[in-house]
């Protein structure tokens, strides 16, 4: 089972990536405040030589988007969750070739736009598709 490193949490407070870090689940949460600049702790991480792990999306009640984005640091899981505003976030893209694939494959589940990106070209979309196919509530029957 997986534990904390001892004083961690003020690490990553001291090396600028925020407050309100929280060992849950074998890794590093911090939920992000309304500040939160996306690019910025992109660039600090990455500064630090971190590995862009993922971007995981789920639509919340207000209909934003939650995005949780992982980084592995020397082994260690950081997320940081933060969330769309009006569908739309920042792309890190240019930053982190790494976060191209699933950018694009968040702009089609869920209709997310990464403002900053030169073009989102389909991923997984056909022609006719809807953005956003994992928000759409079917019936079946």
């Amino acid at each position: 089972m997986l534990t904390p490193k001892v004083g961690f949490e003020k690490t990553l407070q001291q090396l600028g990536l925020g407050e309100g870090w929280e060992w849950k689940n074998g890794s590093w949460w911090m939920t992000a405040p309304e500040t939160f600049n996306l690019r910025a702790i992109t660039r600090i991480v990455l500064s630090l030589e971190a590995r862009f792990v993922a971007i995981t999306a789920m639509e919340r009640e207000d209909k934003e988007i939650r995005l949780d984005y992982q980084w592995d640091l020397n082994g260690d899981l950081l997320s940081f969750i933060t969330a769309t505003s009006a569908h739309r976030i920042p792309s890190i893209t240019d930053l982190t070739p790494a976060a191209d694939w699933v950018e694009r494959e968040t702009h089609e589940y869920f209709a997310v736009e990464f403002t900053g990106r030169e073009n989102t070209k389909p991923l997984m979309m056909r022609a006719g598709d809807t953005l956003g196919i994992n928000l759409h509530k079917e019936v079946t029957q």
